[in-house]
């Protein structure tokens, strides 16, 4: 009954269904702004909130542009300095949003997101090869802007360089890419 609510309440006020994934669903809500449910099991539905996410997107996006050359500091999360998961989850943290702490915590929040599906303001995370050959999630940056017509994008990040912009076609970068996830928008 649930489901059905759901499905007359999308069909009442004239979204198109798309199924992406057997267990995702996508529809506009606005022309800048996507709405995803996902049902990972029949009781737990996450939805990206109908607030205004375009605004909020470019005011983080300028936001994080503010620390463009702050120095790289191990395990610190202040403007002082940061490492690359103390930079996201500062950034987030001024918009409402808590980040767990570490690069491989924090691809545990919001829902994953294809290379194809990528939007500013959404989180990239990298890989590193550990010393016994093994790999893990190492490194993470937000979305800052994305040429769809390439599927390629360009990311703020701190890093040994400090607080900069890279591109996703810059090599070391492309061979460690492991995922995007979208945390602005999403609520259980």
């Amino acid at each position: 009954m649930r489901y059905l609510s759901l499905f007359f309440f999308v069909g009442v006020i004239g979204l198109k269904i798309v199924s992406a994934q057997a267990d995702t669903l996508f529809y506009p809500v606005s022309e800048n702004c996507v709405e995803k449910i996902v049902s990972a099991q029949a009781d737990t539905l996450i939805s990206i909130s109908p607030e205004n996410c375009v605004e909020k997107i470019d005011s983080l996006i300028s936001f994080s542009k503010e620390f463009i050359g702050t120095k790289y500091r191990y395990g610190n999360n202040t403007p002082a300095g940061f490492d690359c998961s103390g930079f996201t989850g500062y950034v987030f943290s001024k918009f409402g949003y808590k980040l767990e702490r570490s690069a491989a915590d924090q691809y545990k929040n919001g829902i994953s997101v294809s290379k194809k599906d990528v939007k500013a303001g959404d989180l990239v995370f990298f890989q590193r090869q550990n010393r016994n050959g093994t790999y893990r999630i190492g490194h993470v940056g937000i979305i800052v802007s994305v040429d769809t017509t390439n599927q390629t994008f360009r990311f703020i990040h701190s890093c040994s360089r400090g607080v900069i912009i890279d591109d996703s076609t810059v090599e070391y970068y492309k061979k460690r890419f492991y995922g995007i996830r979208r945390i602005i928008g999403i609520e259980k």
